[in-house]
């Protein structure tokens, strides 16, 4: 290849658990030398590791494991690049990007003219919006550094604390600050017969989850619905004096601060500007383009982008964008780790669709030069078929035929305090005590891991 012969594009749209897996894939199959350029667009300055929020809440010292530098992820001297900035419009061959501009005051400020990035192929990783303290609608870490500590000061100044919502988020909250503070009222509120009520999870694990907070001094209040004045998903942490009313009885309890930890949400309007393109080919017969409605891509309830076994869009004209993570509907059950192993299946099919438009085109040879070369034992992570393309010791599956990612196995670890919470793993079944749970997760919330993954020290 000369240096005039254009260059394959993959753009990756969101830098937390998914896009990263799908960079670090992409890297770990393409060398610096490459007929491709990766360019990962993400608005904030860092990588936020939610997974350690709650964590960091409680504990001030654990909070500089939240945000890790991107100036490492790719190699030095790479064409590969970091585009700040938040995707305002997905097309068929190019995104546009309003830029994200730090200021001298530590905040940030969006730039009123968006830029055009194209693309070859594109994965949409950009995650979802979970209420504060989990994930905080900032552009940047001080801004984020900066609510956390104030929140923070809010639960050391509060007695009565209530927590809305008993999924994984609300039940790993409220252990987190009973340990904290066990001098404290914690109460959770759940509208449903069980916490962490997720499909495909034993009653074993929602069980043993209510009674490891009951143990703990929580108070878990079941089958109940209430309202709150001025708590939202838009105002998740309200410090406010405030009368607690039970729909379904008379009771009431008063509280100082309370917050709101129900559900996760996703924002795609950007895929309403997405359309085939115009040329008929890659089209179906039966499909006009000017009558193409992009909302077929989502679906109606969640509002998630419909994706096929492969992870590509639900859609024949777009095989080459990808949608993984919470974004989409691949996993029934989102969490960061089903988020990495749909990043890299749809990795490897892209690095299937390079290597079979190079081969289309008579460039197999050179493609296969610049491939990174691995032994034979080495084995390989994520779900899908694992059928291995080994022709000259190349291990990245066989290139004419895509993956096909299977939702992850029903597996949770709840992390309830330092040492240990709740755990549900494959094989093992449901672990109730310290030991598993302190092994799996809670000791560090998988800091360690994902500071490395960005080839970063943790600090």
């Amino acid at each position: 290849m000369t240096d005039s012969t254009p260059k394959k594009h993959i753009v990756i749209v969101g830098g937390s658990y998914g896009g990263v897996a799908c960079v670090n894939k992409l890297l770990h199959y393409l060398s610096k030398d490459t007929s491709v350029v990766i360019t990962l667009i993400e608005k904030c300055d860092a990588r936020y590791h939610c997974v350690a929020s709650y964590r960091a809440l409680v504990q001030k010292d654990f909070a500089k494991n939240l945000w890790i530098p991107y100036s490492n992820l790719f190699p030095k001297g790479s064409p590969h690049r970091i585009h700040r900035g938040l995707v305002k419009n997905i097309y068929n061959d190019h995104v546009l990007v309003t830029p994200v501009h730090d200021n001298n005051a530590g905040s940030s400020t969006l730039s009123s003219e968006p830029q055009r990035v194209n693309f070859d192929y594109l994965v949409i990783a950009a995650g979802s919006m979970i209420p504060s303290p989990a994930k905080w609608t900032v552009t940047g870490s001080k801004e984020g550094l900066r609510k956390l500590d104030e929140t923070r000061e809010d639960i050391v100044q509060s007695e009565r604390i209530v927590i809305i919502g008993g999924g994984a988020c609300g039940v790993e909250l409220s252990g987190e600050i009973k340990y904290a503070f066990p001098d404290k009222s914690v109460t959770l509120i759940h509208d449903m017969p069980a916490l962490v009520d997720y499909p495909r999870f034993p009653e074993s694990f929602k069980e043993e989850a209510r009674r490891y907070l009951t143990n703990q001094g929580v108070e878990v209040i079941l089958n109940e619905r209430v309202e709150i004045e001025g708590l939202s998903r838009e105002n998740s942490v309200q410090k406010a004096e405030r009368e607690v009313k039970f729909k379904g009885s008379d009771r009431v309890i008063h509280s100082d601060l309370q917050f709101f930890s129900i559900g996760i949400k996703v924002d795609t309007a950007f895929i309403s500007t997405l359309a085939p393109p115009n040329d008929n080919s890659t089209l179906d017969k039966k499909t006009e383009t000017s009558s193409f409605d992009a909302q077929t891509l989502l679906d109606p309830k969640s509002h998630v982008i419909k994706v096929r076994s492969t992870l590509q869009l639900d859609h024949d004209a777009f095989p080459n964008i990808f949608a993984i993570g919470d974004i989409s509907n691949a996993d029934p059950v989102p969490t960061c780790m089903a988020a990495v192993a749909a990043g890299e299946t749809a990795a490897r099919n892209v690095i299937k669709l390079v290597r079979k438009n190079e081969k289309a085109t008579g460039g197999k040879q050179h493609h296969q030069s610049h491939l990174h070369r691995h032994p034979q034992s080495e084995g390989t992570t994520g779900a899908g078929d694992h059928s291995d393309d080994e022709t000259n010791g190349y291990h990245c599956h066989s290139w004419n035929k895509l993956e096909n990612y299977s939702p992850t196995q029903t597996m949770m670890v709840l992390a309830m305090n330092p040492s240990g919470g709740v755990s549900h793993l494959p094989v093992l079944g449901t672990w109730f005590g310290n030991l598993a749970a302190r092994v799996a997760k809670s000791s560090d919330l998988f800091s360690g891991r994902f500071w490395s993954e960005m080839n970063m020290p943790r600090p």
